[in-house]
């Protein structure tokens, strides 16, 4: 038997002291943890010299939701240092406290046949940083781990020397969710990233992130965004019946989120030796969920975007009035979607990244009861969603063939769970159903050879 304490080790960056919260546990003393196994969390700040205090802050739009979580690096019963927590707002406030490299959070009672991961050794824990970007800075939430509303939100391994991979993902709920795991905080997916990952999630909670909005996102000019930004200030102010505060605050997340290009955002990394930057992603993973049938377009500017019709009946009367005065719906053929699709995967090559993953959409329902198509009109897929889901998943076999991406098969794992039980309206999965998406689709990033989903090394 051996105990090692658990040290915070060094956290240095060039012009900033590092400050801390107390520490939050995840789990009961006394628990038998495994090696890698995250178990405690601060949010942590950065503090600028005097020098630097005009200069652009590293993490700008992320302060208030910078976090640092724990992992062991051995396995074994854990035991907490009773000066690790402070309780309350002390344990959520980031600049509470100094980072000091020797500060012991608690230590591992480990028997000597307990592996380690990746043949890691030493006491220092090791560092999963999670970041958020709130819709709106007043939306605040630090009650755990990257909790809030986050238009947003990634983690990150802090001790590799090589550099990151980024990973984005622009998709329906079921991809954010599939992603973030359980614990909304990445916990599961970095199980299996032990190396150089960096994993974005862009939120669909406001915009939908569909290709063709992607790409126009990238593509817009200043000079575009700043009419686009006038023409709302000018038409939603004198929408019919007037904008009550809550209409603002959903109208502005939306102009917000239009102004912004997911594709093109560089990231802010902190690493124990430092602050690095991370260029635009270099894997992307995309889902067709994201893809709608209808899409609304700017009849003035041409701009497009995608909506939840449950998003759009709960904004109130003036975002509804606004809409429907200042944009057309387009209906979008199987050729469109493709259309669009060709369009990112250019796009996204074009600035390096070389993969790409595409979740499919269910094709089938259990809840489905027709006994003869003949009464349909045609094209069927105009009018039935099981056949316009199974014609989107042949055109995206299709795409996959001539542009080399991958397909992540969402309908096959449904099927072979039983997709009334885990999948029952094609759109939001059980736990079990996000775990094997998830696992595909680290899978998947194994095989491509992304960066930092290297097979995990147990010795």
């Amino acid at each position: 038997m051996t105990t090692v304490p658990l040290r915070l080790g060094p956290l240095t960056v060039a012009g900033f002291e590092v400050r801390r919260s107390g520490i939050r546990w995840l789990c009961e003393d006394g628990r038998l943890c495994e090696p890698g196994e995250v178990v405690a969390y601060c949010n942590i700040g950065l503090v600028p010299s005097r020098e630097l205090q005009a200069a652009p802050q590293p993490f700008a739009e992320e302060t208030r939701d910078l976090q640092v979580a724990f992992a062991l690096p051995v396995g074994g019963r854990l035991r907490k240092s009773t000066g690790s927590s402070h309780g309350g707002f002390l344990d959520r406030l980031h600049e509470l406290q100094r980072w000091t490299p020797d500060f012991v959070i608690g230590e591992v009672v480990r028997s000597s046949h307990k592996p380690t991961v990746g043949g890691e050794t030493g006491d220092a824990l090791r560092l999963l940083l999670l970041a958020g970007r709130r819709f709106t800075e007043f939306a605040e939430g630090r009650s755990g781990l990257l909790t809030g509303w986050h238009d947003r939100a990634r983690a990150w391994w802090g001790e590799a020397a090589e550099p990151h991979g980024t990973v984005l993902c622009l998709g329906n709920c079921e991809l954010s969710a599939s992603m973030r795991g359980e614990s909304g905080a990445f916990l599961d997916l970095f199980e299996g990233a032990r190396g150089p990952a960096h994993v974005a999630v862009v939120s669909d909670d406001v915009l939908v992130p569909c290709a063709s909005t992607l790409v126009e996102q990238a593509r817009r000019t200043p000079a575009e965004a700043e009419a686009l930004a006038a023409d709302f200030m000018q038409s939603f102010q004198a929408s019919h019946p007037p904008p009550r505060p809550e209409d603002w605050v959903y109208a502005s997340c939306l102009l917000a989120a239009l102004q912004r290009s997911p594709l093109t955002e560089r990231y802010d990394l902190l690493m124990r030796a430092g602050l690095r930057t991370a260029m635009p992603a270099d894997t992307l993973v995309v889902s067709l969920g994201a893809e709608a049938q209808i899409v609304l377009r700017h009849k003035r500017l041409g701009y497009t975007m995608s909506l939840y019709g449950f998003r759009i009946r709960d904004a109130g009367a003036a975002v509804r009035a606004w809409l429907g005065a200042a944009f057309e719906p387009v209906e979008r053929t199987i050729d469109d979607i493709r259309r669009d699709l060709t369009a990112l995967i250019e796009a996204v090559r074009a600035q390096g990244a070389a993969t790409v993953l595409a979740l499919n959409v269910m094709s089938s329902s259990a809840y489905e009861t027709i006994q003869s198509y003949s009464s349909f009109d045609r094209p069927m897929g105009n009018v039935l969603w099981s056949v316009r889901s199974k014609e989107t998943n042949l055109m995206l076999h299709d795409l996959a063939r001539e542009r080399g991406i991958v397909i992540v098969d969402v309908d096959a794992i449904a099927a072979d769970l039983g997709a009334g039980t885990h999948f029952p309206d094609g759109i939001h999965g059980s736990g079990r159903m996000q775990a094997e998406v998830r696992a595909e689709i680290v899978r998947a990033l194994r095989v491509c050879g992304v960066r930092g989903f290297a097979p995990r090394a147990v010795s």
